[in-house]
This record gives structure tokens, sequence and C-alpha cells, in this order.
């Protein structure tokens, strides 16, 4: 059986991964002269996103997968125009992404034996000829365009950069105001005590906008650290109406299992990747396997509408529901499923009117 995977990336490695699993090496083709973003961050993977895993080191221990974090997550700050609130226990961790040794592409690529050819930009019309199955992880929406129909959900700028200075490695900060943000978010995530990282997600904005919207959120937010390194990007998040197109399949991002609510890639990524590994093994329908994801996704886009929304008072009274300690406990130290309810819950605390 010949496999042909486009995209180095976490959902590229994981199918790879998966296959291998079955004694089934693939071919890996990776546009990039290496693995990994070409920017470092943090990324962070919440207790609350992998429910009812309650530690989301199970998640991926279910699907075979020993990732090791940077740090343990025990204290969240959430900031709005006028509130503020901190939120402590055993809430997540942070992981590295980029080119760095310990990222969670170089901590996949290191346990695949399948090749991978670096510096090809590989066309899925020229590998389908040739292989028995290609599979998308590009990361990106631009096959999925081409394969099937796309309807758009969120998209956004991204600026962030590296920061020096003393941070506390267990805490993460996040910041939610309609001055620099509209309807995204900022956060910042520590990377070790003495450097971390600072991205400011803006929704709908022009390229030309986000520079003026992130001295903004700098200067607002007396943000004055050391900053090595500035990096920007574009992100769009969408629904399609197939993944699977003849021999050819769409994993993680390049599926449009993006959740566009938060922008939270990693889970989906792993889950979609190990199904379409499972599809293609085992024979099974890759369109019923992404199902759970796909209704997951479906409840996100419902809270991207109501936040879309939002007024900087809404988040003021966001923060000052969750700040409740009934409210807090029920969130973070039960294993309740807030994030399917949460679009309800949203839409209940917005002004009247809106």
């Amino acid at each position: 059986m010949k496999i042909a995977i486009i995209g180095a990336g976490i959902s590229g490695l994981s199918c790879a991964l998966a296959l291998e699993r079955h004694g089934i090496y693939c071919d890996i083709y990776e546009r990039k002269h290496t693995i990994g973003n070409l920017f470092p961050f943090g990324e962070i993977i919440l207790q609350i996103m992998t429910r009812p895993c309650k530690d989301p080191l199970d998640f991926f221990k279910k699907f075979g997968l020993v990732l090791r974090p940077l740090n343990e997550i025990t204290r969240i700050v959430i900031k709005s125009p006028t509130r503020k609130v901190e939120i402590r226990g055993r809430l997540g961790y942070i992981f590295e992404r980029g080119q760095g040794e310990n990222s969670i592409e170089n901590q996949l690529a290191q346990q695949i034996k399948s090749k991978i050819f670096f510096n090809v930009n590989a066309n899925y019309e020229d590998l389908k000829k040739s292989y028995d199955y290609v599979v998308i992880a590009t990361g990106n929406e631009m096959a999925a365009k081409q394969l099937t129909e796309w309807e758009s959900v969120v998209s956004a700028r991204v600026k962030g950069g590296i920061l020096l200075g003393d941070f506390e490695p267990h805490s993460v900060y996040v910041w939610f105001d309609r001055s620099y943000a509209k309807s995204g978010f900022a956060y910042l995530v520590p990377l070790s005590n003495k450097k971390a990282s600072l991205i400011l997600v803006a929704t709908y904005t022009l390229k030309e906008e986000i520079e003026d919207l992130w001295q903004t959120f700098l200067f607002k937010e007396s943000l004055k650290y050391k900053m090595i390194e500035t990096f920007e990007t574009e992100l769009e998040s969408g629904m399609i109406k197939e993944h699977q197109v003849g021999n050819v399949y769409l994993v993680g991002n390049a599926g449009g299992f993006l959740e566009p609510a938060f922008g939270f890639g990693l889970v989906n990524s792993i889950k979609t990747s190990f199904y379409c590994a499972d599809s293609i093994v085992k024979g099974g329908i890759y369109e019923g396997k992404v199902k759970d994801v796909l209704k997951g996704i479906e409840k996100m886009v419902e809270l991207r509408k109501e936040i879309d929304d939002m007024r900087d008072e809404d988040y003021d009274r966001l923060l000052r529901i969750i700040g409740n300690p009934f409210i807090k406990g029920l969130i973070y130290k039960t294993n309740f499923n807030i994030m399917k309810h949460m679009p309800f819950f949203i839409k209940l605390i917005k002004k009247p009117g809106q």
C-alpha cells in the first residue's frame, strides 16, 4: 500500500505514526526545509478541552502518544477592560511549538521512520495518480477549497513575539478587549522563567491594520518586555462538506477541524489524523469516524457567532460571573463539559437587546 502525506506538521506526523503501528510506511512531503513552525511559540492544552479525560496527557495516551510538556499550568489570569479573574488548579499543560528539539513537531518526528522529503511543494493532483492514498495535512484550507465546498466561519490576523524577562513558568495570561483584539483575544505563554511567547489574535482584520492593533495592545496592557523576535500570519477556520474525496483525505486544520471560537487545533489534529489512518488500514468510513469531532466544532461555531458581537461590557460581565467561587469551581474543579454549554452561557450573559 502506497501512501503520501502532504505536510510534516502535527497532523501529518501523527497520521504517519498511526500508520506505522500497522506496519505501513509512507512518504511525507514538506515544503519547508525542516520540521516545525517557522516561528516558535507556546501552545496550551487545557483540561476543559479534553473532558471527559481529566488529564490532557491521558488524552494523548489514548492514542499511544507520549508527549513531554514544558510545564503544567497551575494558574490562569484572564483580563477584560475593567476586570481580572485568577484561576488556580491543575488546569492543563504548556507545549513548545516550532523548530526546537522539544517542540511537539520534533517529538513526533523522532518517533517515526517514514521518509520525509523536505523542500518539496507537493501537489495532491499529481500524487493521487501514483499513490493509493493521499493525506493532506498542510495546516491550511487551500486544498479543501479546491476539493470540496468550504464555508468560512472566522478569519483573523495573528501577530506574536518572543519576550525576555521574568516569568512564572506555570502561569498563563489571557486578554479580551475589542479595542485591539476585536472579537479575538491575546495571550502570554511562558516558555521558561526567562522567555515567553505573546500572541494577539485579531478577528476580521486586514494585514495593514494588525501593527496598529499590536501597538495598542502593548501600550494598553503596559507590556514593556524586551522583544527579540516577532512574527505575523493569518488564520481562517471553516466547515467543509467532504473530508474524503476519492483517495484523498483531509486532516487537521486542512480538513476544517480548527476550532473556530479560540483557534485551538492540537486536539482535533491528533484525533482526525488517527481516524484517517484507521480508515485507510481497516477500510472504515472516515466521515463516520470524525462525526464526534464535527459535533464539537458545530458547538464552537455557535460560540464564535455569540462572541463576534460581544461588547467590552459583556467581557467584564463574563469575568465577574467566572470569578464567582461556585461558577469557578463548577468550570475548573469538576469534570463538567463546560465547552458544550458555552454558547448558551455566553448568550445569557450578553447585554439585553443584543
